[in-house]
């Protein structure tokens, strides 16, 4: 049988539960439906204590003895009375009661199938694909027997699908869409129909390809011509609940698989959001409805409500989080919860609440096993609040309006009401003007030469849908009033125009802006203080989806939450293309909330630099994990363990290293990474099928990942890559065993390379090799070295530096000016090498500012110069990463005179000789 949802988070017992010797006569006041089946069944009764799932073999018993339709409503009357006896004496977790429901009517329909299947290939034999292939039927539940949610008296909703065109092989052939359409008929009428033992499932197949109007059965082709082409929004919605429940359960996942690109869209799906809408003011309407506001599901408050609520972040956010993509409603809350969609408060008491909800609608069913939702009046009414073990009627529906308050807030706040437009009347008809005015114009020249005017005349030659072009006018005079209030210049609104023009044609986030009128405002704010913002957002729009979130820039992810998110992207992303695609994006998202934790929350140069590294550490270890998936299929691993494509360590002893300022943790935005790669030989060949040796493999994979970084995906590439730190540089193998570079930096490592190591850190890959490297690092920095000698071969390096800074007219920048970055790196540097030998400690870190703070521990470095250097590199790493972001940083550039001299002292250089 195939593995229904967990529902786990439904793991919430009833208000209440008896003991044994109450049992029997509290199920017989609270259920006519169980009361008539233990006077026709006395038997019963012996059992329904115990915890059990419904069991195939029983069924099948039932079968022989009865028949199907005689045997399939014994069966599930039996398992209904031990779920109702279960559920009204307190005894079943609402999990149970899923599991139990969903459980009886995939073995009910397995059966009926396999039963009407046999019969059929009796008459008309097997049938086949044009290849031949013998042919199943497979069948998708939706709805909540796909969610694995079923009540008491659910229906099932399901869609009856078969994997390929052709006919039977017998002698009285047919075709496979006659075949299976006679099959699902039978099935049907065997678990519906009304006969002396009541029914077994009511069965609804109108979420099928055109309803009711369409065919009962569909080939897998079908099925995706339909949805390609015929697909509306609603049934986007429907397919959230999709899953195999009965049949050929692989052709079954293939579907569903198949139709994930048309329920989750890659980014996230502002189109739907006014279809959303649409469904939204359906489902108020209904509530609304006199006759609905004693429905506890479709009701004000109800059970739709919640559901809704939730598969609307699926829609929205499915294809960008496929943790998302699931039909289980505890599944989905989970994840909402998990990626901070709404806070964890809030996800615990949608539990609670639709707890309470289906526990009473269980009630309401059991009552007379009928598929009702309205809480019934008079005495049946106190039945149910007594079921419901509460004081009274009273009580109940004080506890029923509490919890729905709650829903219905909280399903108000699903969408934000639709703004009135801050754009006047006035704006909207010059937008009006402005496009006919340059319609009727004769020349461009006519037409002016303003910004807004440039923009008209480019968007002409835009050719855009009448559905973009209807959204484009809503938008822009929402966008003229706020330029109005705002008057920023030329530059800026050429970059606004930018934008609009770069999202006209993928006119959803159109809507997201006039949908969130905040982040329109925070767009406008962005792009008014920084090009380097505005040009990510007009190359790359998805980061649009980002504004929306009022936390954008306040908090940073950590290290381990790119950890967690590199993860996830691994461990569901159907393809490297699409691991790619979203490591990428991470990167944009993350490095856009860093710059507006800069621009907008105060975040300090250093650390958001520190936080750029931890981004690109946590890329460097998923492309290494996405590469060594590939090459391990191909040459297997070494070690002696088989592939796996779900691993989530390297196929072998490969570590990455970082040297420069992803190695010091001072990165910049778009900067490089400079990165070694060293490998330590396991065994002569790898374990797969095309074995090679430890040199050819590490060399394929380190290509590997080169390739992985610097590749163009729809969202950019990772990063640019510098690996001529490598011994012997550009001469060098791409890959060092870390026995030769050991004996490399030991014995023929230039002075200019052990500066080099001083800033190099472990960043990925193997913690064998992590450990290896620190030994070799701490034995080559620890050596006894002339500290007179280290400074005046550093002198010497740093004139020529300046030398050549002066020519290329950059000596008086941030990093080269006297007193500058790399004046401050140097005498860092010399301070490590020279006192390394005595001090090992110092050699702990890897960035400036820590290594300053070291050498003052051990006296190296005096307190006053010290604070110096570190105020120093403080004030021109902000200065850096600001002058990236803005135009006019505003604040002056530090004085470095101070630095400066600290540098020639400690260097014993005069730069005026």
């Amino acid at each position: 049988m195939p593995a229904r949802t967990d529902n786990s988070g439904w793991n919430i017992l009833p208000p209440d539960s008896l003991p044994p010797a109450k049992r029997l006569a509290h199920v017989r006041q609270c259920s006519d439906f169980a009361a008539g089946l233990l006077d026709r069944f006395p038997g019963w009764q012996h059992g329904l204590d115990v915890q059990a799932s419904p069991d195939l073999s029983e069924l099948l018993d039932q079968v022989r003895e009865h028949g199907l339709s005689a045997g399939l409503r014994r069966f599930r009357n039996r398992e209904m009375l031990r779920i109702v006896w279960r559920d009204l004496c307190g005894l079943a977790p609402l999990a149970e009661t899923f599991d139990n429901l969903g459980s009886l009517a995939e073995i009910c329909l397995q059966t009926a199938l396999e039963h009407h299947q046999q019969e059929l290939e009796e008459r008309h034999g097997v049938p086949r694909s044009g290849a031949g292939e013998p042919q199943r039927m497979f069948v998708i539940g939706l709805g909540k027997l796909g969610g694995g949610e079923l009540n008491l008296s659910s229906d099932i909703d399901i869609m009856f699908c078969y994997p390929e065109t052709g006919h039977s092989d017998g002698s009285r052939a047919v075709s496979n869409e006659q075949f299976f359409t006679r099959l699902a008929r039978a099935v049907i009428a065997s678990l519906s129909e009304i006969s002396d033992e009541g029914f077994c499932f009511r069965v609804d197949t109108r979420l099928r390809p055109f309803g009711n109007a369409g065919p009962l059965t569909s080939s897998m082709a079908a099925l995706e011509q339909y949805y390609q082409r015929e697909g509306r929004d609603w049934e986007r919605y429907a397919l959230i609940k999709a899953r195999p429940v009965a049949g050929d359960l692989e052709a079954g996942d293939r579907f569903v698989k198949e139709i994930r690109p048309f329920v989750y869209r890659r980014y996230i799906d502002y189109s739907s959001v006014e279809a959303l809408q649409e469904m939204h003011g359906n489902v108020q309407d209904d509530a609304r409805r006199r006759d609905r506001l004693d429905d506890i599901k479709r009701g004000p408050g109800g059970i739709r409500e919640i559901e809704f609520l939730a598969q609307c972040f699926q829609i929205l956010r499915g294809g960008r989080e496929p943790s998302l993509q699931t039909p289980s409603l505890d599944g989905a809350l989970a994840e909402i919860g998990r990626l901070g969609l709404l806070e964890e408060s809030a996800i615990i008491e949608i539990r609670k609440d639709y707890a309470f909800l289906r526990f009473l609608e269980n009630r309401i069913q059991a009552l007379r096993d009928q598929q009702t939702h309205r809480v019934p009046s008079g005495e049946d009414r106190e039945r149910i609040a007594r079921a419901m073990f509460e004081t009274g009627t009273d009580a109940l529906d004080e506890h029923l309006l509490r919890t729905r308050e709650r829903v219905s807030g909280r399903f108000q706040g699903i969408f934000p009401t639709q703004p009135e437009s801050s754009g006047s009347d006035d704006r909207a008809r010059q937008w009006q003007r402005l496009r006919r005015r340059r319609q009727e114009a004769e020349s461009d020249a006519e037409a002016g030469n303003s910004p807004l005017e440039l923009f008209v005349r480019r968007l002409e030659r835009v050719a855009l849908s009448q559905r973009a072009d209807q959204r484009l006018d809503r938008f822009m005079p929402e966008l003229l009033d706020r330029i109005d209030q705002r008057a920023p210049d030329d530059t800026v609104l050429n970059r606004i125009f930018d934008l609009v023009l770069a999202i006209s044609r993928r006119s959803a986030y159109l809507v997201l802006l006039v949908q969130h009128p905040k982040a329109l405002d925070r767009m406008l704010d962005l792009f008014e203080r920084s090009e380097w913002v505005a040009d990510k957002v007009i190359r790359f729009p998805a980061l649009l989806d980002e504004l929306i979130d009022p936390a954008l820039g306040a908090h940073i992810p950590s290290a381990g939450d790119l950890s967690t998110s590199v993860g996830r992207i691994l461990s569901t992303a159907q393809d490297t293309e699409a691991v790619l695609e979203a490591l990428n994006y991470l990167k944009l998202a993350t490095e856009l909330r860093i710059a507006v934790g800069q621009l907008q929350q105060g975040l300090p140069g250093t650390a958001a630099q520190s936080a750029l590294s931890d981004l690109a550490s946590a890329l460097l270890h998923g492309v290494l994990l996405a590469a060594g998936r590939e090459i391990e299929k191909r040459h297997g691993r070494f070690g002696g363990r088989a592939a796996g494509q779900g691993r989530a360590d390297p196929p072998g002893r490969l570590a990455i290293i970082g040297y420069g300022t992803l190695g010091a943790h001072e990165l910049g935005y778009d900067s490089d990474l400079d990165i070694v790669f060293l490998f330590e030989p396991e065994e002569p060949l790898s374990n797969g099928k095309r074995p090679l040796s430890p040199e050819q493999y590490f060399a394929r994979l380190a290509q590997r990942i080169l390739t992985f970084l610097t590749v163009m995906t729809p969202s950019g590439r990772l990063y640019e890559v510098d690996t001529r730190l490598r011994p012997n540089g550009r001469a060098g193998s791409l890959v060092s065993s870390i026995g030769a570079f050991a004996s490399y930096q030991a014995e023929q490592a230039w002075t200019w390379e052990l500066q080099a190591l001083t800033r190099a850190r472990f960043v990925a890959g193997s913690h064998e090799l992590e450990a290896a490297f620190n030994r070799v690092r701490l034995d080559v920095l620890c050596a006894d070295r002339d500290e007179v000698a280290v400074a005046a071969e550093l002198a010497d390096m740093r004139r020529k530096m300046a030398a050549e800074q002066e020519t290329r007219g950059d000596a008086d920048s941030i990093k080269h000016r006297p007193g500058g970055l790399v004046d401050i790196e140097f005498v860092a540097q010399l301070g490590v090498l020279s006192s390394a030998r005595l001090y090992p400690r110092v050699i702990r870190a890897t960035g400036t500012s820590a290594q300053v703070t070291e050498l003052e521990a051990i006296g190296w470095l005096s307190p006053e110069d010290a604070a110096e250097l570190a105020n120093t590199e403080e004030d021109l790493r902000q200065h850096k990463m600001m002058a990236v972001l803005e135009r006019n940083p505003g604040k002056a550039l530090t004085d470095t005179r101070g630095s400066a001299r600290i540098c020639a002292e400690k260097l014993r250089m005069d730069r005026d000789e």
